[in-house]
């Protein structure tokens, strides 16, 4: 979009302002390749599912199937196109910023929580500390310090009452001499002191804990992507459902992909429990464990796509120790690498992501501008004369 005015190329308020409305029409292009990956994803899902089970049965006990009842083959088979049914409903836009917001707010609470704990054990410290009997500092040598390690430029030969060495009494003519000067032994700090310290660094820590908690208590109330979104557009003057500047849409782009994690690992762990009920499988893999699996931080075995291999050292179920589990576990990664409709949709999705990062790395840059001018104008504007000096 050509400048009009060259002067507001080096305006950090101009290039922030070009690149809104640049972000707003990114934005459009933005929703409209979600929408259209949501839109592919679920008439995809159906089939990657019933594959996935058709290739868990293969690969554990084909025999298991086809030991069910009619009537039971005809219930499996409709809670299947039950869940997959309701998950669907749900691979909209909208409701994926509904769970992108209740993930966020998840986030905001475990770490609120984290850092209540956190207090709450500086609390239990500082009171432990405080009700420690004080027949324990009286067993200690003269001069020592609990807990502490104290440095001196003095010898220690000079202070021999530190180490609890009485100093020998002085004869009568030895007390007639003039005293010669001796060096002064450092003041000992008590162990009130030692404890205020101590005190003093758990008030700054609790503080800190504090306000940490109080700022996340606040971003929780305030900080969803639907809330900045609103805020933002009412103060634009706007009606737009996106955000409308470079890094919170890529931030919520980010979060629509960990939304459609979350939503497709909800479908394959009701898919396992469906399983577990039927008869069809002997052991249930718990939600933590999935997550881990999808965070990357638990080793998995080769398996069919939509499958997950783990083998557990632990006895679960009629399985044996060692023993290789098999469940569902839908991702989207496989699911594009099976479906060519899904990855061009991704692709296109990458392109748009690339695109906002460059925008990210602008608007980072006259936002900086835009600081530095702001801290600058104080100090480059001259006094008025016509203020009286105090």
């Amino acid at each position: 979009m050509p400048i009009s005015d060259p002067s507001s190329a080096y305006n950090p308020d101009e290039q922030l302002a070009r690149l809104g409305r640049l972000c707003r029409l990114r934005s459009i292009a933005v929703y409209r390749e979600q929408a259209l990956y949501l839109q592919v994803l679920r008439y995809e899902l159906g089939p990657a599912v019933r594959q996935a089970l058709f290739s868990l049965m293969s690969e554990t006990d084909p025999l298991r199937f086809n030991r069910l009842s009619e009537g039971q083959r005809t219930r499996f088979h409709a809670a299947i196109d039950n869940l997959i049914n309701r998950c669907s409903v749900l691979l909209t836009v909208e409701q994926q910023m509904h769970l992108a917001d209740q993930i966020q707010q998840e986030q905001l609470r475990h770490q609120a929580r984290a850092s209540r704990q956190m207090l709450q054990g500086l609390q239990q410290a500082a009171q432990q500390q405080q009700s420690e009997p004080s027949s324990q500092l009286s067993d200690r040598p003269p001069g020592a310090s609990g807990g502490s390690v104290e440095l001196s430029m003095a010898p220690p030969l000079d202070q021999p009452q530190r180490f609890g060495i009485k100093v020998p009494t002085e004869s009568p003519s030895r007390r007639q001499s003039p005293p010669e000067p001796t060096p002064q032994p450092e003041p000992q700090p008590s162990s009130d002191s030692g404890d205020g310290a101590i005190h003093g660094d758990l008030d700054v820590l609790r503080s800190l804990f504090e306000l940490a908690g109080e700022a996340l208590e606040q971003s929780a109330g305030a900080g969803s992507l639907v809330g900045r979104s609103s805020a933002a557009n009412a103060d634009d003057g706007q009606d737009n459902l996106l955000p409308t500047m470079p890094v919170a849409l890529l931030q919520w782009m980010d979060a629509m992909d960990l939304a459609l994690s979350r939503r497709l690992r909800n479908l394959s762990h009701a898919v396992n429990v469906q399983l577990l009920r039927s008869g069809l499988a002997q052991a249930l893999l718990p939600v933590n464990l999935l997550e881990a699996v999808l965070n990357g931080q638990t080793e998995t075995q080769a398996s069919p796509s939509n499958l997950l291999r783990l083998q557990l050292p632990l006895t679960m179920g009629d399985l044996g120790p060692g023993m290789d589990v098999l469940c569902v576990l839908v991702r989207s990664s496989e699911l594009e690498f099976d479906s060519y409709r899904l990855r061009r949709c991704r692709r296109r999705l990458r392109d748009q992501h690339q695109e906002l990062l460059k925008m990210v790395r602008q608007q980072r840059h006259w936002e900086r501008r835009c600081l530095d001018r702001k801290a600058r104008t104080p100090w480059q504007t001259p006094p008025d004369p016509k203020t009286p000096a105090d």
